[in-house]
This record gives structure tokens, C-alpha cells and sequence, in this order.
């Protein structure tokens, strides 16, 4: 089951959410449905090993990307391969 969580920034309606690829979750940025950027990556291992700690990693990670974008350290610019696509 995918997560996702709505921001605003500079105006702008942004949704960050995790996509699972295989052992591994993606955290992108979406704006109107559409995927922007990928911001970063966590392993599964990872995710599972915080949730047995108690602690919600993939939850954090999806934080972390909304404040990077919040404090203009992450550059909301479309990935090149989503470009090159179309």
C-alpha cells in the first residue's frame, strides 16, 4: 500500500509518496499526480528493522523530503528519465 502525504510550498499543491521497487521504497514528489522527482531511496530491511525498533523510518524519510523542499535544498526540477520518456 502506497503513502503519501499533501504539502503546500511556494504556492504549489505537492504530494510526497513512497513507491515499492521490489526490495527497495522510493520517496518521489508529485505534483497534479504526476511524479516530479525522486528524492531518495530506503531499503526494505531498513523500514522493517525501524517498525521491530518501534520507530516509523519510511514515515521519517517522507518528512525528511517535505523539509528539503521546504528549506530549498532539494531542487524540484522533473527527473531526466521521466523526461526523456515523453
Amino acid at each position: 500500500m502506497t503513502r503519501s502525504k499533501w504539502f503546500l510550498h511556494a504556492g504549489r499543491s505537492l504530494e510526497v509518496r513512497d513507491h515499492r521497487i521490489m526490495t527497495t521504497f522510493e520517496i518521489w514528489i508529485h505534483e497534479d499526480d504526476q511524479p516530479l522527482c525522486r528524492h531518495s531511496t530506503l531499503s526494505l530491511r531498513d523500514a522493517a528493522a525501524g517498525l521491530a525498533a518501534g520507530r516509523d523510518v519510511l514515515g521519517q524519510a517522507m518528512e525528511c523530503a517535505i523539509r528539503d523542499v521546504e528549506a530549498g535544498r532539494f531542487c524540484l526540477e522533473p527527473s531526466p528519465a521521466l523526461v526523456a520518456a515523453e
